[in-house]
């Protein structure tokens, strides 16, 4: 062991990757190393940091002697690990830029972190929040905890980085992995090849899945090969017109009443859509070669309803939603980023989403302009209900706007009505029954505020008094055109599942509907 603690970040590389030359750069310098591995570097040059002449011009010019340089540097080492070989990769400076892509294995470092870490001293998490636009966030904690203080929704964040203290003193005090193990340790060049053995020892063990089985669960896709390997699957589908389980929808939240359609290809030409329909995009196409160059490079339009002029645009690719198995593992494209999915976590919310209970209320089929003229029309044919869309509850000093429901009957259902729009306008449908939901049973000024809304015969007799969730029945209705039952991007069901177990927890019975959808 040495003695001053250096600062490392190790890579694992690929097993089908047993080349140095394939690992490496073409060009990059090497030095062989005997007994431990090759050292790779490109040469550095001093240079006077670029903000001196940007941002202080000529007055200090000639005044002062500051100069920079980045240093680039790998040291590759193979290890013998019970008769199979493992290279790895530690990086120095910016020396990660030297190794060529697709060549690390992707969460080596969170893994070893996750074995190796004590699941009471975290210290940092970085997560992407799924189902919606992905959110991506660092939380940080002032003192060490566990992973439930960092409010963590095991089925929708995706962890990418862990930080905490080691278990191990020989992994060094505090230890933070991604695809790196970024660790500080009494390790130097001699004693480096035991080292990886230990932290290869830590990668493949299973201690992980005590504490953080649901890690698992869903994993974002970074490597290349892997990328292009389902872009390619999903392009033969394409072709071949074999659509099941591949849809088109807005990658972002809209407001529908603004929207008086869609247009393929051109902005001010063509029939107007008044939904993203995955068939009628590729008839769109016309004799056009489906590719990836061309799903990026066509943009899709939004149409206004007050200029009928394109107000808003989205490359095709990002508006494709779809679900491919590949290999045996559930592949799910979003917002223009492939996940993988364990496929018994797919099978478990996809059971729940089927076994969801559909509300006994008859509601029309859908052949109106927009949503809120399809609301309004409700209570001519549903006795004993008020429309509620649009009505909007100020809550929390003036900052937010809260949406009740879209409709009310007198015998307690709250209904939620969406027109089918991918995976972010349907998780904002279910927030929107939650929020609703939770602040009518907790906040008594929510109920003072809504029974100002409601009309007379549908006011609650005593805005003081904490109403029984158990009475009331709140259905999620999304308006789709296919003729099979309800199906929604896997997401989206995650949402769905989340919203039903928080309304349930209170005691609402919750359900959903389709709404068939006809030429208006």
């Amino acid at each position: 062991m040495s003695d001053k603690t250096n600062k490392l970040n190790i890579y694992l590389i690929k097993p089908e990757y047993r080349r140095f030359e394939d690992i490496i750069a073409e060009g990059t310098k090497s030095q062989p190393i005997d007994d431990i591995g090759t050292f790779y570097m490109e040469d550095s040059h001093a240079h006077p940091p670029s903000w001196l002449e940007d941002f202080f011009g000529g007055t200090l010019k000639g005044k002062l002697n500051l100069i920079t340089s980045n240093a680039k540097s790998v040291l590759l080492v193979e290890t013998k690990n019970g008769g199979k070989k493992h290279i790895f990769a530690v990086s120095f400076g910016f020396g990660r830029s030297l190794l060529n892509e697709g060549v690390i294995e992707d969460r080596f470092g969170l893994r070893v972190v996750l074995n190796a870490v004590d699941p009471k001293s975290l210290r940092s998490i970085d997560k992407t929040t799924l189902g919606s636009i992905p959110k991506q966030s660092r939380e940080q904690m002032s003192r060490e905890g566990v992973a439930a203080n960092f409010g963590i929704d095991i089925e929708q964040d995706l962890i990418s980085s862990v930080t905490g203290r080691s278990r191990d003193s020989q992994l060094g005090k505090t230890i933070s992995g991604r695809d790196a193990l970024s660790i500080s340790v009494k390790v130097d060049v001699k004693s480096i090849t035991k080292f990886l053995m230990l932290c290869f020892k830590y990668y493949k063990s299973d201690a992980y899945k005590k504490e953080f089985n649901w890690i698992d669960q869903i994993k974002d896709i970074r490597n290349k090969t892997a990328i292009d390997k389902l872009d390619e699957s999903l392009l033969e589908r394409l072709k071949a017109r074999q659509l099941e389980k591949i849809w088109m929808a807005v990658p972002e939240v809209v407001d529908w009443v603004d929207i008086k359609g869609f247009r393929y290809i051109r902005s001010s030409k063509g029939n107007l859509a008044l939904d993203l329909n995955v068939t009628e995009f590729l008839e769109s196409l016309g004799k056009r070669e489906i590719s990836q160059d061309l799903l990026k490079k066509t943009q899709i339009y939004a149409i206004s309803t007050k200029t009928d002029e394109a107000f808003n645009h989205w490359n095709a690719y990002k508006c494709i939603y779809a679900e491919i198995e590949c290999d045996g593992t559930v592949c799910v494209l979003n917002n223009g980023k492939w996940y993988e999915i364990a496929k018994d976590f797919v099978d478990e919310v996809s059971r729940e989403f089927k076994n969801t209970g559909e509300s006994a209320i008859s509601l029309p089929e859908y052949a109106h302009a927009d949503e809120n003229t399809y609301n309004k029309s409700l209570p001519d044919t549903i006795p004993d209900s008020h429309c509620m869309d649009r009505q909007m509850i100020t809550y929390g000093g003036g900052h937010s706007s809260i949406e009740f429901c879209d409709l009310t009957t007198k015998d307690k259902k709250l209904i939620h009505v969406k027109k089918y729009g991918g995976s972010t306008q349907l998780n904002h449908l279910f927030s929107q029954g939650v929020v609703s939901g939770e602040l009518f049973v907790q906040d008594e000024i929510f109920r003072k505020k809504l029974n100002e809304k409601l009309p007379a015969g549908f006011k609650l007799q005593n805005t003081n008094t904490r109403p029984d969730p158990r009475e009331y029945e709140i259905v999620f209705a999304i308006i789709s055109k296919s003729r099979n039952p309800l199906e929604i991007p896997f997401f989206s069901k995650v949402s769905f599942r989340n919203a039903r177990r928080r309304l349930q927890g209170y005691g609402y019975t919750v359900t959903k509907k389709k709404i068939g959808k006809r030429s208006a």
